[in-house]
């Protein structure tokens, strides 16, 4: 059953706009209050291996961006050119567009609300050579600050799962649409390009049949990439300021930043346990055998 303009989707989606928030200085009266986390998971940042290399495009104006070329899939490496995973795309250059173009990726797959595209326009959207669709994965388009609640699931891995079973008519539509790609390069990307981004490759790798291992790494290096994403957005201020406000809203969202591994292996966790794997939970949710084969191809895995 979708999850449609509740609370906890407004907190969340709100949450996951500002980026790595965990160890930030919010002014209180002038005085200096760090946000930690309620529950906290907090681990240094795991750090890229010689072979995740290979799959980083680097951008000036984006960050995290990164493909799945040369993971090892059940039936062999996943092409470079299947897909490319971002985070927000507000900044890109010309020159950035560019390269991009000549990845070649034709269709960008945007994730946020409605609100996040209004504070960050995506720059793909207005360019010919790229399709643009935007898929609002939480399943609500507006931020409003006044609705945040005050409590939140204990763990990122907790809201994984609870946005795999409440929203699944938008991850429906989102795996619908990569599959009617036949061609090109999906790009797909959320505003930090950690969570709603990293549910949806964990799902497209798990997929592949990457191992358990290998997905929980590419997740966990999101963290690496994103330190230097600028954090200066007019929704970040607004949330800022919100913290500022209320202190203790501000050690709960710390707790939901950072990449820890052991979020994604509670997501994977549960996603063998009640589906036996992406498969299964894409034939639950309503996609095709045809359209989960299509996926399969792009991911180089085609039976």
């Amino acid at each position: 059953m979708p999850t449609r303009h509740t609370p906890l989707a407004f907190a969340l989606s709100l949450a996951l706009s500002l980026p790595l928030l965990a160890g930030s200085a919010l002014a209180d009266n002038g005085q200096a209050v760090t946000a930690e986390p309620a529950h906290s998971t907090a681990t240094a940042n795991v750090q890229p291996l010689a072979a995740d290399a290979q799959r980083v495009l680097p951008l000036q104006g984006a960050w995290n961006v990164r493909s799945f070329a040369g993971l090892q899939g059940a039936r062999g490496p996943i092409p470079a050119n299947a897909f490319v995973r971002t985070a927000d795309l507000g900044r890109l250059t010309a020159a950035d567009r560019d390269t991009l173009a000549a990845a070649g990726v034709t269709l960008d797959l945007d994730l946020r609300t409605a609100d996040e595209q209004a504070q960050s326009p995506d720059l793909l959207a207005d360019d010919a050579r790229f399709a643009y669709q935007r898929i609002s994965l939480m399943g609500t388009e507006k931020m409003d600050l006044q609705k945040m609640m005050t409590s939140f699931p204990a763990s990122l891995g907790e809201a994984y799962v609870q946005w795999m079973e409440h929203n699944q008519p938008q991850f429906r539509q989102v795996f619908q649409r990569i599959a009617a790609e036949r061609d090109g390069t999906v790009l797909f990307h959320c505003t930090a390009g950690k969570d709603r981004t990293g549910v949806i490759a964990g799902l497209l790798l798990d997929l592949a049949g990457v191992p358990q291992a290998e997905i929980v790494h590419n997740y966990a290096i999101s963290a690496h990439y994103l330190q230097d994403q600028p954090k200066d957005s007019a929704m970040n201020a607004q949330i800022m300021a919100l913290i500022k406000q209320n202190p203790e809203i501000g050690r709960k969202l710390a707790g939901m930043a950072g990449t820890a591994p052991q979020d994604m292996q509670m997501f994977l966790a549960a996603l063998h346990r009640q589906y036996g794997g992406a498969e299964g939970y894409l034939k639950a949710i309503g996609v095709s055998d045809i359209e989960i084969a299509q996926l399969k191809q792009r991911l180089g895995q085609a039976n």
